[in-house]
């Protein structure tokens, strides 16, 4: 067997997923550990899981639905292989990326953190990587254009992740705190203090659909999208920058969606109404806790 069958877990979290994880399943290698993650699944994900057969695989059906972050940990917490391929299940990943990413893995023992540019299914590259939420400097990011080697970066998208196992039982897992979005952003800024470096493989381009891994553009889940990721905002900005900050940030989100709210009325664009109240009712949410 090939060392990087030894090396690598594959590690997948679910959520009503069942448009792509057929298709995410055909592109595993069989060789491959690979450890599912099932959030709480309603519609055929649990089925189509059961039904693949393959020797190495682990599958974890939690009674309720923890998270992206809290559903990652569940297996990263079990996992003892080198290196861990977290990878969302609307990804298309072949056994060439997985070996050019482990290639590099290998190159840079100090990192944290890998992950490969993302192709979506339009053929449309675009680099997963920005600067850090309270970075407001733009004009040094790299783009298609000036991206030409492997570079360190700050923020790496946690749709696929080439995890260092030791290095990240040093940093510590996802916070369990974070419901949705923004967990990867926290992770890489822990590897950063820590020491480690985020690494962008410039050789490596993978198929990620986008939005698949959360389940059909319907109301619940666009609900919940909209919700988590303007708490989530919030939630990171006291993390890192204090109570006040965050109640600020929080004011300033319900406000902006408050006035996109009443402009889509006067506008009648009645079909964008629940991303605003979906977007005012997580600031709002965050605003009554405050964590």
């Amino acid at each position: 067997m090939k060392q990087i069958y030894k090396d690598i877990t594959i590690l997948t979290v679910t959520h009503n997923s069942e448009r792509v994880i057929e298709s995410f399943l055909k592109n595993i290698d069989k060789k491959f550990n690979l450890i599912v993650v099932d959030n709480n699944s309603l519609d055929n994900t649990k089925l189509i899981l059961k039904k693949d057969i393959r020797p190495y695989k682990t599958l974890f059906f939690n009674q309720i639905g923890l998270g992206f972050g809290s559903g990652a940990n569940v297996g990263l917490k079990k996992i003892k292989t080198k290196f861990i391929l977290l990878v969302n299940p609307d990804t298309i990943i072949k056994d060439e990326h997985l070996e050019k990413l482990y290639y590099a893995a290998n190159k840079y023992p100090n990192a944290a953190l890998l992950a490969p540019l993302h192709v979506n299914d339009n053929g449309n590259k675009h680099i997963p990587s920005r600067n850090f939420f309270f970075n407001k400097v733009k004009h040094n990011n790299i783009n298609l254009e000036n991206f030409s080697g492997d570079c360190s970066v700050e923020h790496l998208s946690g749709a696929i992740l080439l995890i260092n196992k030791m290095n990240i039982d040093k940093i510590g897992y996802f916070d369990e705190k974070i419901f949705l979005y923004y967990e990867d952003d926290d992770l890489c800024i822990r590897s950063k203090h820590a020491g480690y470096e985020n690494i962008l493989v410039h050789d490596v381009i993978v198929g990620h659909l986008g939005g698949g891994s959360i389940g059909p553009p319907n109301f619940k889940n666009q609900w919940e999208k909209n919700f988590h990721i303007n708490y989530s905002r919030c939630y990171i900005e006291k993390k890192y920058f204090g109570f006040t900050k965050s109640m600020l940030i929080a004011v300033k989100i319900f406000c902006t969606f408050l006035i996109k709210f009443l402009g889509h009325i006067i506008l009648l664009q009645f079909g964008k109404l629940a991303k605003d109240i979906a977007s005012m009712s997580g600031a709002a949410s965050f605003l009554i806790k405050g964590n």
